[in-house]
């Protein structure tokens, strides 16, 4: 449950990982990694809490499509969807607010790809992408910026 930029990793080859393993259930006897823990004890990082999470409600994977939609959001903006004053005013923001549009902030960033972070975004569970097949059924479909260049930058 703790779904965050700091927990994704790029190697040379350009493939992505999410690490901490630390959170991850292992099922069955096949050695795969399956569904996160249901559990309702609020633990994560601010920034990138579902507004069930927040709750202290029973999670399942939306509070991870929610999470990885506010990583989303601040890869192609280069900030989280929501800053706060104090801790609190940053949770209830996450409650209650709207995210500003990513193409505010990047305009390259397609209307498509920004509606469907936003979508991963919903306060309510039920309008976000049930889960990743989803999500990644309707990525595959769309660009993320509007122009073909991009810099490769290592940090």
């Amino acid at each position: 449950r703790d779904v965050k930029p700091d927990n994704i990793l790029v190697n040379s080859s350009g493939e992505v990982r999410i690490i901490d393993f630390a959170l991850a259930k292992r099922i069955g006897g096949g050695g795969l990694f399956g569904w996160f823990k249901k559990r309702t004890k609020t633990s994560g990082t601010r920034s990138y809490m579902s507004p069930e999470q927040i709750r202290s409600e029973s999670l399942d994977g939306r509070a991870d499509v929610y999470s990885f939609g506010a990583t989303l959001y601040e890869m192609v903006t280069g900030r989280p969807p929501f800053r706060g004053l104090s801790p609190n005013d940053l949770l209830t923001k996450h409650l209650r607010e709207k995210p500003v549009t990513p193409v505010a902030y990047n305009p390259d960033v397609t209307d498509e790809f920004a509606n469907l972070i936003l979508r991963m975004l919903a306060k309510d569970k039920k309008e976000r992408p049930q889960n990743f097949a989803e999500f990644l059924a309707a990525f595959r479909t769309m660009r993320v910026y509007k122009s073909d260049k991009l810099e490769r930058t290592v940090q």
